[in-house]
């Protein structure tokens, strides 16, 4: 199978250097800033935590529709609510919660689970028939990190396959898509389909990679994203923590 998806990053080069410092901290000074770069970036260290005022200049620097869209939510949060919003944000717990062990057939899946009272994680798998003279299945599965009902990241993987006489006859394409608009991990993902086991139907794995912008996220988090679907009409999907 060949990867048909994105990897949508926010803050790459735009919030290099001195810039994300002055961003992450809330700071308007650029000067002797702490750069907020990967810890594994030789000589740099990450700035030490994220505010109110460096999430908003952050979102504002961003210029995507994902980041316009969570910054007017924000921004209409009572104040209280937006200092504890940023706080769950540098949460490490909050994002390693995605963690799932999914199954089902052609109707999908739709899952709420609250990691606090502030947090959710929402599970969506999506099951999609193309009619036609050459009909198929397409089959996503997308966990979400929500702060106050607000998605902050986003991890998907996806699979078609082929049908034939409404069963399952071969795989098609594979590919993974993320969304992140919290400031304080950039997050990055790679094929590792190769990994999975051999057999029949359609499968993808994507290994997400957080790497924190902020010391208080604590360490980086590594997670494997998958999805097999196809044979009898069933899917399975998973994320699992590394």
């Amino acid at each position: 199978m060949r990867n048909g998806g994105t990897i949508t990053r926010f803050g790459t080069a735009a919030a290099a250097g001195a810039a994300a410092a002055a961003l992450l901290s809330g700071t308007a000074v650029a000067a002797d800033a702490v750069t907020a770069q990967p810890a594994a970036h030789a000589g740099q260290a990450a700035a030490s935590r994220l505010t109110v005022g460096g999430y908003t200049a952050w979102l504002k620097a961003q210029r995507t529709p994902e980041a316009t869209k969570t910054l007017k939510a924000f921004t209409a949060l009572p104040r209280l609510r937006q200092v504890q919003f940023v706080t769950f944000l540098q949460d490490r717990g909050a994002l390693r919660a995605l963690a799932a062990d999914l199954k089902g057939g052609m109707s999908g899946l739709h899952t709420v689970r609250h990691y606090n009272p502030a947090v959710s994680i929402v599970n969506d798998v999506r099951v999609t028939r193309s009619q036609g003279t050459a009909p198929s299945v397409r089959v996503s599965y997308t966990a979400t990190e929500q702060v106050f009902g607000i998605p902050v990241t986003s991890e998907q993987v996806w699979v078609t396959y082929a049908t034939k006489g409404g069963k399952y006859d071969r795989p098609l394409k594979s590919g993974s898509h993320a969304v992140n608009t919290n400031a304080a991990i950039r997050l990055a993902g790679r094929d590792t389909s190769h990994s999975l086991p051999a057999g029949p139907g359609a499968k993808v794995m994507v290994r997400w990679t957080a790497t924190p912008r902020v010391s208080s996220f604590g360490a980086g988090v590594a997670q494997d994203q998958s999805i097999l679907a196809g044979p009898l009409n069933v899917w399975k999907a998973q994320l699992r923590n590394r």
